[in-house]
């Protein structure tokens, strides 16, 4: 095997990796969390009220409580103790990786005329799950997303705030020649970020300082308490044994046999992995050496980028960003007309925003195509759906999936560049496209890092 065959297997394997096993069931870490963070969930006395509308007061209070008393605490005790943790970062994903066009664009002030795409991540906080389609993204869009720390213990509205100020800001601040109010913005959240950028778009539907052109949807956890892991999750990260190392191996093999399973497909990204390493073939997006490049960079850095997250934190986040943010929706949606400025503006926001839903087809995680059914015939009016053919929950934004193809479809007005080319995937390649050059063999990982295909950002 040649260095060349050598690398691309490192990276492929990798990749795979991050197919088969997120962050979002690679979540068996240490039970002892940092002393900073606050143990007691938000979520204390609301189960048994009568309606979603006060589950949720009555949680924001707790909230509010408990905000209060690491405050207190903060200011008798060590720094930091009993506080919880916010972590959440925006950033330029291409920009980090060294992606050239990118970096060339910024270097020369035109990445700042393109129209903002933030996208917003599952609960693990990534931003690897749609890695692969960043470069393709960047030929119409300044691509943004949010990273949050796996230790991170941020509320569901706390988020929301952090997400509502970044758009606001960059809209101010980045107005091209100053001559109008600023960029337009697309949101794209995924899973729990699908509840999350939903909840944004509420917020700033119909202000004149945002020009909202778009929301996608991937694999919206809107339907998050009618799935599976509503049923499994919650005892995973619940598990009452309470000495550390045992605890450690039931929450393991809980996550093995209970959860992993859910975000599986059916061994496409095997046989992609295969094709891939085999140089029969490429995702579709990946139509270049440079983005080859690019492919392989993040995947041999995968295994920095997976972080564990703490049994604590998986509680949290199921209950405090998932179950929270689900109540809140739902509540909405539940609200007769007339009834609460936060359901009015649901329904006005529903009915004039552009919307693409995109769903893959064996999500086992949720209900995705239920779900992409029911929003686009009960809650949005200009909508559009596609199911990514036998994509898993993990791998729904992988190789089989053509996004910027799909959002120029969507989004035709505002794109005049519709792809009307002929796709090349075929099932012999499942869902993957021939090599662009046609070669026998990969780029060899040594220029992954060249001149030629990387370069650093001033950023």
């Amino acid at each position: 095997m040649n260095l060349s065959s050598m690398g691309s297997l490192a990276a492929a394997s990798l990749l795979l990796c991050k197919l088969l096993f997120t962050p979002e069931v690679a979540a068996f870490a240490s039970n002892h969390p940092p002393r900073c963070i606050d143990e007691k969930s938000t979520r204390k006395n609301t189960l048994n009220l009568p309606y979603p509308r006060l589950q949720i007061e009555a949680r924001r209070i707790d909230a509010l409580e408990c905000n209060a008393r690491s405050e207190r605490t903060d200011s008798t005790h060590e720094e930091g103790y009993g506080r919880r943790r916010r972590d959440v970062e925006f950033l330029s994903p291409l920009l980090h990786d060294g992606y050239p066009p990118a970096v060339d664009e910024s270097n020369r002030m035109t990445l700042q005329t393109k129209p903002v795409l933030l996208y917003l991540p599952g609960f693990d906080g990534t931003v690897l799950a749609p890695f692969l389609q960043f470069p393709s993204l960047g030929e119409e869009f300044d691509v943004r997303a949010m990273r949050v720390s796996m230790d991170d213990r941020s509320t569901f509205d706390e988020l929301k705030a952090e997400v509502v100020g970044y758009v606001e800001r960059e809209c101010a601040a980045s107005g091209g020649d100053g001559s109008d109010g600023g960029r337009s913005v697309y949101l794209m959240g995924e899973s729990f970020g699908g509840i999350l950028a939903t909840q944004v778009s509420v917020e700033l539907y119909g202000r004149e300082s945002v020009d909202l052109r778009g929301l996608i949807l991937v694999n919206p956890a809107t339907c998050y308490k009618r799935s599976r892991l509503y049923e499994l999750g919650p005892s995973v990260a619940n598990n009452p044994i309470s000495t550390p190392v045992l605890s450690d191996l039931v929450y393991i093999y809980q996550l093995t046999t209970d959860l992993v399973p859910l975000f599986l497909d059916r061994g496409v990204a095997l046989n992609q992995l295969i094709a891939i390493l085999s140089s029969r073939g490429l995702p579709a997006v990946v139509n270049s050496a440079t983005r080859e490049a690019y492919m392989g960079r993040v995947a041999f850095d995968l295994a920095n980028r997976l972080k564990f997250m703490p049994k604590p934190t998986l509680k949290w986040r199921l209950e405090e960003w998932l179950e929270y943010g689900c109540d809140v929706f739902e509540d909405q949606l539940r609200s007769p007309k007339g009834n609460g400025d936060e359901a009015e503006a649901l329904r006005s926001m529903a009915r004039g925003l552009r919307t693409l839903i995109v769903a893959g087809e064996h999500d086992l995680t949720l209900p995705s195509i239920d779900e992409a059914e029911r929003l686009s015939s009960e809650v949005f009016r200009d909508v559009s759906v596609h199911v990514v053919p036998d994509a898993g929950h993990a791998s729904t934004c992988g190789g089989t999936l053509n996004l910027i193809r799909l959002i120029r479809e969507t989004f035709h007005e505002d794109f005049g560049n519709i792809d009307e080319s002929n796709s090349r995937t075929s099932s012999e390649l499942f869902g993957l496209e021939p090599r662009y050059d046609g070669a026998s063999i990969g780029l060899s990982p040594l220029k992954y890092w060249s001149n030629k295909y990387y370069s650093r950002s001033s950023q």
